[in-house]
């Protein structure tokens, strides 16, 4: 009994307790009703439903206010209520102090309001659109692909030179058989990543087997014949390429959606860093050397 009555906690609860208890003995009874009174009007509800759904559409809001059920408001009624209570009693045992999850949740709310101002926004136009199309061309580029297989010979235990050699006789060897892409496997050494590509980005292919693998790969054509030798870090290939792309810039009409979600992130950012400059400049920042 002794421990559970040396928990601080426990010890700040009792004196709010006796607090609570001495202020009803000593206070007039308005002074004491005020502090316990929750008044519910239209517009605290509005609010509260539009925090609740994360959302700032006042019309909506209100529509769906009007139309609630006497049951549903009642629900809506405690909701509130019964939050704003939590939040009192918190505040009164300055549960909000030096509390650092508490500080960055409010922060978080705060930063919501202010790109909350969004929604009062008109939708861009097209020509907005396009500008900002014209602006970040180059976000939306699509890479170059690739389709294709290849055989290897290493440069492991050999001469380069000789790996050539082998390479080109092995190239000579698969075109007199006319090997197919599903038969390469059957020819060459092992790869240390993959033997068949299907559709892979330029990206992906220079980081299996180099940058300049990749420049001579994009600059051939696609073939029903084997091409090669192409010199990579580890060896040679010879290649079999059924279909290339190469990386272009598409027309607006192609990523219209992508550029209009694109608008409005930047919209958005840019509404919540001129909301919370507006806030910031009305605070006076003063730095103090604390060895003083």
């Amino acid at each position: 009994m002794k421990k559970i009555f040396a928990e601080p906690l426990l010890q700040f609860l009792l004196l709010g307790l006796v607090l609570f208890v001495a202020a009803r003995a000593l206070l007039p009874p308005d002074a004491i009703d005020d502090r316990y009174l929750i008044i519910v009007d239209e517009g605290k509800l509005l609010n509260f439903m539009q925090t609740q759904a994360k959302t700032f559409q006042p019309q909506q809001a209100a529509a769906a206010l009007t139309n609630m059920s006497a049951k549903d408001r009642q629900r809506l009624v405690h909701d509130y209520s019964r939050g704003e209570m939590l939040l009192r009693e918190a505040m009164a045992l300055q549960l909000d102090r030096n509390d650092e999850i508490i500080r960055r949740r409010l922060i978080q709310k705060m930063e919501y309001i202010a790109q909350g101002f969004y929604d009062e926004l008109a939708p861009p136009t097209e020509t907005q659109l396009r500008d900002y199309f014209g602006e970040n061309r180059e976000d939306y580029r699509r890479p170059a692909e690739a389709t294709f297989t290849h055989v290897f010979v290493s440069f492991e235990g050999r001469d380069p030179a000789i790996a050539e050699h082998q390479a080109l006789n092995l190239l000579l060897k698969l075109r007199q058989q006319q090997v197919p892409f599903e038969q390469s496997g059957g020819f060459g050494e092992r790869f240390l990543y993959n033997r068949n590509y299907a559709e892979r980005n330029d990206g992906e292919i220079n980081s299996h087997f180099g940058d300049d693998f990749g420049l001579q790969l994009f600059a051939l054509q696609p073939a029903v014949d084997w091409q090669g030798p192409i010199r990579s870090a580890y060896g040679y290939h010879l290649v079999l390429l059924k279909k290339r792309s190469l990386s272009a810039i598409p027309a607006f009409e192609q990523v219209v959606g992508a550029v209009l979600a694109d608008t409005q992130r930047k919209q958005q950012r840019q509404i919540k860093r001129d909301a919370i400059a507006e806030m910031m400049s009305q605070y006076r920042v003063v730095e103090r050397d604390s060895s003083r």
